[in-house]
């Protein structure tokens, strides 16, 4: 890597910064999500491999709680963000 590019991976306004914590915030949402759909096909799985077995249909059960709250958080998460936003940016005209 020489100088040239090494200045240009260097955010050089407050623009710059806000795209490139955006982008890692996209990312990482993405990145939640197929987490969280994993997750729910594991619980699935183990559902329907419990065969009767209260304690593996208690831990399916479980399984599925978590993740149904962790999209939930995820879903509430991007929808404070954008509260926030358009509470910061003031009325539009």
């Amino acid at each position: 890597m020489n100088i040239a590019q090494a200045q240009s991976a260097v955010p050089q306004s407050l623009e710059d910064l806000q795209g490139s914590f955006n982008s890692y915030v996209v990312w990482f949402s993405r990145l939640f999500w197929v987490i969280v759909f994993v997750y729910l096909l594991i619980a699935a799985i183990t559902f329907l491999q419990a065969g009767g077995d209260p304690a593996k249909v208690e831990k399916a059960k479980k399984m599925l709680l978590y993740s149904v709250i962790a999209a939930c958080v995820a879903l509430l998460a991007t929808g404070i963000e954008s509260l926030a936003t358009s509470i910061l940016s003031g009325p539009s005209v």
